[in-house]
């Protein structure tokens, strides 16, 4: 009984940000190891070839009246990636054609035709494909692109608005020194504590 009023005083400080967590903040980018933009961390064997998805997440636009718009295609983007220390990035493809006038770690690209943002508000801007070492906690972290056309965010460009089409975004993490997407299994041993409570109702 006492472990069942515990759990019921402390669940709804937590449901919050659970909760909070589950929604994808709008105008945000993260590197993914699917390209649905769902899975930010796996373990793998050391020395290894792998593809990641750069996908931005909820796209949205003010307008002129000050209202926001779902954005519906993307033309193009800018990001920097820094993988952690001893892995490389080998190389970007992109989901059409495109001109980079950055380089494979350092992203200004423009679309020949413009990328669809999915039905679930989700849309692939490149694959990278990475050489990483191991489970490595440091992890891969988003940076802005050298030199950013906005200053402070990353930026893609709405292709539907042909006024101000350049729209800023920020990293998944919610900051350019926390990484998006790490090899091993860090965070779930740091969300240990949630999984704890949760088996207090079992």
């Amino acid at each position: 009984m006492r472990k069942i009023t515990v759990a019921c005083l402390l669940l709804p400080l937590l449901l919050p940000a659970v909760l909070a967590s589950a929604a994808a903040d709008p105008n945000t980018l993260g590197l993914f190891y699917d390209a649905t933009g769902t899975v930010d961390q796996v373990s793998i064997g050391a020395n290894t070839m792998q593809v990641l998805y750069l996908v931005l997440m909820n796209p949205v636009n003010d307008d002129y009246e000050g209202s926001t718009r779902d954005v519906g295609y993307v033309s193009g983007f800018e990001c920097g990636l820094v993988p952690p220390s001893g892995d490389l990035v080998l190389g970007v493809d992109f989901p059409a054609m495109a001109v980079n006038v950055g380089s494979t770690s350092n992203l200004i690209v423009g679309y020949g035709t413009a990328v669809p943002v999915s039905t679930s508000r989700a849309a692939t801007l490149a694959s990278v494909r990475v050489l990483t070492f191991g489970n490595n906690r440091e992890g891969y972290r988003l940076a802005q692109a050298s030199p950013p056309s906005l200053q402070g965010s990353l930026a893609f460009v709405d292709a539907e608005d042909p006024g101000a089409n350049l729209v800023a975004m920020m990293p998944v993490s919610g900051a350019f020194d926390r990484a998006v997407f790490c090899f091993g299994d860090w965070k779930l041993r740091e969300q240990a504590p949630w999984g704890e409570i949760k088996s207090l109702f079992r």
